[in-house]
């Protein structure tokens, strides 16, 4: 299986395309910089040069592809707003190529602010529509499966990189 996956060369990402690789699964990985190629070349995935913004190009990475990985997003917390609706936007064209396809599209998300006060969030609590947080790569990718998209969202718990 060919898998298109965003934020391939980051804190989980890399990790993500080491483990696929090792399944015996093709990448395409989406790299911003020549370094970033670089790095995944040097796994065996196959480069994939784009950005969130540039929903062209991901749309065509998600067109030449059997599944979609959607690990990225930018983590500039100045515009966290801002990136959260970029992120929005990559999602929304992600999944319209992959529209009645039945090719699968796992987005990422997590659990910050899902509990209320003395509240366990699980995978059970549900994301209202109206949840106050900027970000909505759950409630976005969800919304795509009336769209016949194979969409589901892998929460993820809170992810520090230690490295920068």
């Amino acid at each position: 299986m060919r898998i298109f996956v965003t934020g391939a060369t980051g804190f989980i990402g890399t990790p993500t395309v080491k483990e696929l690789i090792s399944a015996g699964h093709k990448v395409l990985g989406m790299a911003r910089s020549d370094a970033g190629a670089k790095s995944l070349a040097s796994l065996g995935a196959d480069v994939h040069r784009g950005s969130l913004e540039d929903l062209d190009s991901l749309r065509k990475g998600a067109t030449t592809s059997d599944a979609v990985i959607h690990l990225g997003f930018l983590h500039d917390f100045s515009k966290f707003k801002e990136n959260c609706e970029i992120d929005k936007q990559a999602i929304e064209a992600l999944g319209s190529v992959l529209a009645g396809s039945d090719r699968p599209l796992i987005v990422t998300s997590g659990t910050a602010g899902l509990a209320t006060p003395g509240q366990v969030a699980t995978e059970e609590t549900i994301v209202p529509a109206d949840f106050p947080f900027p970000r909505v790569s759950e409630q976005t990718a969800l919304a795509l499966v009336a769209k016949g998209v194979n969409a589901s969202v892998m929460r993820l718990p809170q992810v520090h990189n230690t490295i920068r």
